[in-house]
């Protein structure tokens, strides 16, 4: 019998997850929460042993334990809780040393890179897929931004690990970049982020914003921000907008049509970054879409899963089962510190370290299928000999 560990965070009853309400991030709603606890009881030749939360764990020796319960015993640990974000967290280093044991789902290595814009556009990008042209800089050498800046005209500053819009500052010029890293430096000093990430900026309208969720490779529904969760980047330009939520409320959304090119982009996209739940932000560059942002988190509405004739509880239990069904056998060793964990949309890569991408392939080494360029109607070239203009190459229009 399989035995199955999991904590799976459920939102307080109330409507709080509904679109105009908001919702809890790494929470299920609460209905759907308890659907999917009713589908898993009837489950055969599976013992599931719920409510192992990891953030209230502790390690010795590298075995994880939860109360009286050894994780590393475990078949198979399935994770959705709302956890610190920052990097060296006590529950993704736990979730780590766990997946060196068993497989964890969604794999922490993988969940970190989607965190993370940087490495999670450079996992894009080298998967053919089209993301803003970034740099990464030190801050202290704000100098090596200066011919970027000076090509693209204007750029994004996002920090790495932000969310809700907080923090994207539209940079015009490098002199204002260049007299932020010194206000920083003089104010906040080493308690600040020691990168800067740098962004393109792309003239855009709230109108074209798609925002996508996708659970095992299946696109759930397509939504937009109401308006008023967008909000201009710069007061004298009407094509330079960001959204913005100072509250981290969330909501505020309509289900939309999503065009099949970007369908097929998102659905790439998350191959590529393997994680089971994941959304995506798209806009519209010269009528072509680029993805401007992972969320890790994505937003978990019921009322667009009504709409779309889908309920959360159940695609969350198809989930489940695509991943015992592709259970591997237990190694010799009795350790799963070797291998891919296979879903009917792609690699997970539960229980190994993050592996690198081979540029210009798709997470499963499959050359990437060329999509069109958005400086141009040509096909884009794969990543390894990037069609000029394309976003995320760095070259001019």
């Amino acid at each position: 019998m399989l035995r199955v560990g999991t904590f799976l965070q459920s939102a307080a009853r109330g409507g709080s997850a509904a679109p105009r309400a908001g919702v809890e991030p790494g929470k299920i709603p609460a209905d759907d929460h308890a659907l999917l606890m009713e589908l898993l009881r009837d489950l055969n030749d599976v013992e599931f042993l719920h409510d192992l939360d990891i953030r209230r764990s502790r390690v010795r020796n590298g075995e994880v334990h939860c109360g009286e319960v050894r994780l590393n015993d475990l078949d198979l640990y399935l994770w959705h809780c709302d956890l610190s974000r920052d990097p060296g967290s006590y529950a993704l280093e736990a979730l780590r040393t766990l997946s060196l044991d068993v497989p964890v789902v969604p794999d922490p290595a993988r969940f970190s890179t989607g965190l993370d814009k940087y490495r999670a556009h450079l996992r894009l990008s080298r998967a053919g897929l089209p993301v803003p042209d970034t740099i990464l800089l030190d801050r202290r050498d704000t100098a090596a931004a200066a011919p970027a800046i000076a090509e693209w005209g204007r750029a994004l500053l996002k920090p790495r690990r932000g969310s809700f819009g907080q923090g994207v500052l539209l940079i015009e010029d490098f002199a204002t970049l260049r007299d932020l890293a010194g206000y920083l430096d003089s104010t906040l000093g080493v308690s600040t982020e020691s990168t800067f990430l740098l962004e393109r900026f792309y003239p855009n309208s709230p109108t074209d914003w798609v925002g996508t969720t996708l659970i095992n490779g299946t696109l759930m529904y397509g939504y937009r921000k109401h308006r008023r969760r967008f909000t201009r980047l710069s007061a004298a330009d009407a094509e330079a907008w960001k959204v913005y939520d100072p509250e981290r409320a969330g909501g505020d959304v309509g289900a939309c049509d999503v065009p099949p090119t970007h369908m097929r982009l998102a659905q790439r996209a998350q191959r590529a970054l393997g994680l089971p739940l994941v959304g995506f932000d798209l806009i519209l560059c010269e009528d072509r879409p680029v993805i401007v942002d992972e969320n890790t988190f994505p937003g978990l509405y019921p009322e667009l899963f009504a709409a779309a004739g889908r309920s959360l509880g159940r695609e969350l239990f198809l989930l489940v089962c695509d991943l015992i069904r592709h259970h591997p056998a237990v190694p010799a060793n009795g350790r799963h510190n070797q291998f891919t964990l296979w879903t009917d949309a792609g690699p997970v890569f539960a229980g190994q370290e993050e592996p690198g991408a081979r540029r210009g392939s798709t997470s499963d080494g499959i050359p990437p299928e060329p999509e069109p360029s958005v400086h141009g109607s040509a096909p884009q070239a794969p990543a390894s000999a990037p069609e000029a203009g394309a976003p995320g190459t760095g070259a001019p229009p």
